[in-house]
């Protein structure tokens, strides 16, 4: 699915895993909760979706696992109207990638 469409979660995954054990790791790093990160909803084992009240992105966040051990990231409207999709994200990256793109500003960082 590219930018413009609307998403079809259950269509983009490619495999499976455990959405639940992904979400726990997630919700509970402090970095999530500055997007206002909310109504979370596993995706039937296919991915992970929640939104998010960030200083550069309000709406949907979709976190789905890609055959190759990455994940692809979609940015959509509340509505699953895609506004940017980011693909090849590796794990040890994921929070920050999604940080760069749904609240992150480097004013606010401590020198």
């Amino acid at each position: 699915m590219d930018i413009g469409e609307k998403i079809k979660p259950l269509e983009v995954g490619e495999r499976e895993f455990d959405v639940n054990e992904l979400f726990k790791n997630i919700r509970n790093l402090v970095k999530v909760w500055s997007w206002g990160a909310h109504a979370w909803r596993t995706l039937e084992s296919k991915g992970l979706r929640f939104a998010v009240q960030g200083h550069h992105h309000k709406g949907h966040v979709y976190i789905i696992l890609a055959w190759d051990d990455t994940f692809t990231i979609y940015y959509t409207t509340r509505q699953g109207k895609i506004l940017d999709k980011q693909t090849d994200i590796y794990i040890d990256v994921l929070i920050d990638t999604i940080d760069k793109k749904v609240e992150y500003v480097s004013e606010y960082k401590n020198n």
